[in-house]
């Protein structure tokens, strides 16, 4: 008897219940975090607001039948590599 069965925590469904799982999870951190008026608020929200936004994506590739990528987000110092500036400016 296989363990695996029918469940692949790699199905793009799986995939997106996680995401949604753990951007609950951030939202209740800070709200608790809110009430106990601790310095770290912004920081979570940031990480609220990260998770929130991997949730659409995973959302908006799986509904419009796209493959499931990993989301991505990358920093202001790294958009000068990916975008320089152009020689005008």
């Amino acid at each position: 008897m296989s363990l695996r069965k029918s469940f692949d925590s790699f199905a793009p469904q799986h995939k997106l219940r996680n995401a949604e799982e753990a951007y609950v999870q951030a939202v209740y951190r800070l709200r608790s975090a809110e009430e106990a008026y601790e310095q770290n608020v912004s920081d979570l929200k940031r990480e609220m607001d990260f998770l929130f936004r991997k949730v659409e994506h995973y959302r908006h590739c799986l509904y419009a039948g796209k493959p499931l990528e990993e989301y991505l987000e990358y920093s202001a110092a790294s958009a000068d590599r990916r975008c320089p500036k152009p020689a005008w400016v």
